[in-house]
């Protein structure tokens, strides 16, 4: 039998891995988008007052050449009240996190207004929307032109999506497409999502019936992609969240378990 590795070593590996994973989640897969102005009176979302979804998360990369896998613990908390909402995702062991705070526009989108992400071995990086100035800032950069409404952050994103499908079923059908620009905390970038057809997603709480939204595009000679299964039975909050990179890391989110009203 192998002897085991030493106390040092594992955490030094783990350390590798963290910091391999810090570089993936800081790439342009996940960059945000833009909102849609909040509205003086918020029509209903129609997503549920909270939630809190828990995923196991794998990721796959290669760091100094050398092939790395790891796993995590993915918790993601979501709370509506009235026109403000709110949304936590925490990635343990590696000390990954996205804050999204918004409003609910007058049609129900939501409208992102600080968009907040902390990966590993970085300070927290932010970024800040005035939709009434039609401004956007970047840390503590100057302020520019906002963004086109219509757009979400690389965490409000799935809601929004959730959301569209609860209140607009009929623009769903497989082959229907949802431009959606998404705000990171540097820029702005532009990704075109494509409902496929409906299909089952094994999860923590058994086989669950989803709709795949996919997103593909490409950067120089690299292609990125973004797959987000959207659950029939959890109001069509996502089941599994998939993201491949320029440089063919993936990181595969799976949930494992859901706590709705």
């Amino acid at each position: 039998m192998p002897a085991a590795r030493p106390p040092c070593l594992r955490r030094g590996a783990l350390r590798i891995a963290a910091l391999a994973l810090a570089l993936l989640l800081g790439t342009p897969a996940w960059r945000g988008a833009a909102a849609q102005p909040a509205a003086p009176a918020a029509a209903a979302s129609g997503l549920a007052a909270h939630a809190l979804l828990v995923y196991r998360t794998t990721a796959e990369f290669h760091f100094g050449g050398l092939p790395l896998s790891m796993s995590a613990r993915t918790t993601t908390s979501w709370r509506l009240d009235g026109r403000v909402y709110e949304t936590h995702l925490h990635m343990d062991r590696v000390d990954f996190d996205q804050l999204s705070h918004g409003e609910v526009g007058a049609d129900g989108a939501f409208a992102p207004t600080r968009y907040t992400e902390k990966r590993p071995f970085h300070d927290p990086e932010s970024v800040a929307i005035d939709w009434v100035a039609g401004e956007i800032r970047y840390g503590a950069g100057p302020k520019s032109a906002a963004p086109p409404p219509g757009a979400q952050d690389r965490l409000s994103l799935q809601f929004e999506l959730a959301r569209r499908r609860l209140s607009h079923p009929e623009q769903f059908a497989p082959g229907s497409r949802h431009e959606v620009r998404l705000i990171g905390t540097h820029d702005v970038d532009p990704w075109m999502f494509e409902v496929g057809a409906e299909e089952s997603v094994e999860t923590g709480r058994g086989a669950l019936h989803a709709v795949r939204c996919s997103a593909r595009r490409t950067v120089g000679t690299a292609v990125e992609t973004i797959d987000i299964w959207l659950g029939a039975e959890l109001s069509w909050l996502p089941v599994r969240i998939r993201m491949v990179d320029r440089k063919g890391a993936v990181i595969d989110s799976v949930l494992q378990s859901a706590e709705l009203p």
